[in-house]
């Protein structure tokens, strides 16, 4: 099972970055969890700073029932 995270980095943000993690996961392939990662990211456009810098990443974890939250 793999968990989405995105990771978005701007001036703006007093941290510099802010880390987010899914919460509708975990997904049962890598490639279903960047299809998720892509949506997290579209959803995101709106509200981002326009010199933010997006990193991505899925996580494999040994969860082994799809739909329950880590």
């Amino acid at each position: 099972m793999f968990t989405a995270f995105i990771m978005i980095c701007s001036a703006a943000f007093t941290d510099g970055c802010l880390e987010l993690r899914d919460v509708r996961g975990p997904y049962e392939t890598k490639v279903v969890c960047k299809e998720r990662v892509d949506e997290m990211v579209h959803s995101m456009i709106p509200v981002i700073p326009s010199d933010s810098e997006i990193k991505w990443k899925c996580t494999h974890n040994s969860i082994k029932k799809p739909g329950v939250n880590t």
